[in-house]
Order: structure tokens, then C-alpha cells, then sequence
């Protein structure tokens, strides 16, 4: 009974019990919310580059290519 109480009250696992329950609500929230952060993360790219939205590596590495008159 001794050894129930203390382990009852040992609070070495709670900043492991912490992290892992925040961890799984930012998850939950990526999760629920991904179609509006990759439009702002679309759009915040698009304004960076101009209003090209196209990416990807192959698009980078053309776009390295590209000959200026």
C-alpha cells in the first residue's frame, strides 16, 4: 500500500505526459486545419516569388537555367 501512495504521488513522468499531450493537439489541430495553412503557405510563397506558385524542385532547378537577355 506504501509503494501505491508513493508512486501516486511521484512526479517524474508528468513533463514526458505534458509533451506528448501537446504534441498531440498540435497534431490534431494540423490535421483539422491543413487545407487553410497550405492556401497561406501557397499564397505567402506566391507573394515571396512574385505569383509564381510552381515550387517544385524541378521548377528551381529551371528556373536556375533560364536564360536572361
Amino acid at each position: 500500500m506504501e509503494r501505491l501512495k508513493k508512486f501516486w504521488k511521484d512526479k517524474r513522468g508528468i513533463n514526458t505526459v505534458e509533451i506528448v499531450v501537446i504534441l498531440a493537439i498540435v497534431v490534431g489541430l494540423a490535421l483539422i486545419f491543413r487545407d487553410q495553412m497550405f492556401g497561406f503557405v501557397t499564397n505567402l510563397i506566391a507573394s515571396v516569388t512574385g505569383g509564381e506558385t510552381d515550387v517544385s524542385s524541378d521548377a528551381i532547378r529551371n528556373a536556375g537555367n533560364a536564360v536572361i537577355d
